[in-house]
């Protein structure tokens, strides 16, 4: 009797592990679509799975980061950037918001299959306690202030 349960017990942990594996791994389509989408990409570690699959890659000097339904749609793909290197209108709509004194920490582009949905984070600190990450849209709008840790 100890071996039936023993047994039991062996094959469902066996199938288990291989549903979670199945759960988890990237499906062939995901990997075809981020291919074509970026041939050069170097280093790359995949993570995510139920939901969207998230994918962390180097181009060039670049470190990207891109994210792809299970179907293979790609949702978007975010870059750290300089300030600089954002465009003029988000530029601006930072000059122009309460945050422009505040010290800027990091900056980010999320590129999206279609450029009026790109957002531009930027992430300012006051003090030690006061952090925020500010959402900008692709017409310079800040429209999301969220709190940082």
């Amino acid at each position: 009797m100890k071996y039936v349960f023993s047994l039991m017990i062996l094959l469902i942990s066996v199938s288990t592990v291989t549903q979670a594996q199945q759960l988890f791994s990237v499906p062939d389509i995901v990997k075809q679509t981020f291919d074509k989408q970026y041939p050069d990409a170097k280093d790359l570690k995949w993570s995510g799975g139920l939901d969207n699959h998230i994918v962390r890659f180097t181009s060039g000097d670049k470190k990207l980061k891109a994210v792809y339904t299970p179907k293979g749609d790609w949702v978007s793909t975010e870059e750290q950037v300089k300030l600089e290197a954002l465009p003029e209108v988000v530029q601006q709509g930072f000059k122009d918001s309460k945050y422009k004194e505040w010290a800027v920490k990091d900056v980010l582009t999320v590129t999206k299959p279609r450029a009026e949905a790109n957002e531009y984070f930027i992430i300012v600190q006051k003090n030690a306690i006061n952090k925020k990450k500010l959402v900008f849209d692709a017409k310079g709008r800040l429209y999301e202030e969220l709190l940082s840790l």
